[in-house]
């Protein structure tokens, strides 16, 4: 069962303060995939509550891409990975407890990674905001475990804390923070996904 708006950029122009999810899934941990077909989060938040009510299980908003096709029978743990939003209200990050205690970064630090205000990193967080953060965490240990445990750290997130004799005995963090401009192809091997992170970095949105 699925529903179409007609013309989606005829939506959109019609509807600018909407959250369109275009051929969008809907997800439950139990069920998998119950249905899909175009969203507007702002019209239809209340209907997925209702519904969540009903069956009495969260709802997980995906992409078209990220749940039709191949990627319609997945592990839930790659649904809650890659949803864009969640029925239940405000939730906390995901896997935000092990990204603390596996990188040794503390809150203030992580946030300048992450480009959050540290605040958002304890406590609950509105459906979009606390998924946002986790995929941004995610990519962020996926590029830097690997170089962090190959320089040796105990806690991967230590090479952005510690002094870095190429940048003048300054941490990479220090840099970052200074707003020099950090050069990350000078100190870690230009992966392509490193290529692709430094990249993002710099037009990602402060949250």
């Amino acid at each position: 069962m699925g529903r179409c708006f007609g013309s989606k950029s005829a939506y959109q122009n019609s509807h600018p303060k909407s959250e369109f999810v275009p051929n969008g899934n809907v997800f439950t941990r139990l069920g998998g995939k119950i249905w899909w077909g175009d969203l507007d989060l702002v019209r239809d938040k209340p209907a997925l509550e209702f519904v969540a009510r009903r069956l009495r299980s969260r709802l997980y908003v995906l992409s078209e891409m990220d749940g039709r096709f191949n990627e319609a029978v997945r592990p839930h743990a790659t649904v809650i990975r890659d949803a864009l939003w969640h029925t239940g209200g405000p939730a906390g990050v995901p896997g935000i407890g092990r990204f603390f205690r596996e990188s040794g970064l503390s809150a203030n630090e992580a946030a300048v990674l992450l480009k959050v205000s540290p605040r958002r990193l304890s406590g609950p967080q509105e459906p979009k905001i606390a998924l946002e953060i986790g995929r941004r965490l995610r990519k962020l240990e996926d590029n830097f475990r690997p170089i962090g445990l190959k320089a040796g750290y105990g806690k991967w997130g230590h090479w952005w804390t510690r002094p870095h004799r190429k940048l003048g005995g300054k941490s990479p963090l220090q840099i970052l923070k200074s707003k020099e401009g950090l050069a990350l192809g000078k100190i870690a091997p230009m992966t392509y996904g490193l290529f692709f992170f430094s990249v993002g970095f710099g037009a990602m949105r402060k949250l």
